[in-house]
């Protein structure tokens, strides 16, 4: 995995975006933990384009591809939507 950052597409031509934005996704968390999502989201993306769900495992059987998904670490919690005919992963929240 290579950090990318949001909007920046991997080799299979997947990328993250905020949704509905970065401010409001994101807004004044400080730099860092900007850094620490963005390494996460990466991540997310690299698995999507495989298509695999961290949690569920494989993408093609999920009967609800588009659902809402969360992946939780010691260090915070994202929530995230995989939509697979655009090639992304949108991020709708974090908790630190």
């Amino acid at each position: 995995m290579t950090l990318r950052g949001e909007g920046v597409e991997n080799d299979g031509g997947w990328a993250w975006e905020c949704d509905p934005s970065r401010l409001w996704v994101l807004g004044d968390m400080p730099a860092e933990h900007q850094d620490l999502v963005g390494a996460v989201m990466d991540g997310l993306v690299d698995l999507a384009s495989m298509a695999i769900d961290p949690k569920d495992g494989s993408l093609y059987e999920d009967p609800h591809p588009m659902r809402l998904r969360t992946y939780e670490d010691e260090h915070l919690m994202v929530w995230y939507q995989t939509i697979p005919h655009r090639r992304r992963v949108y991020l709708k929240r974090v908790n630190l």
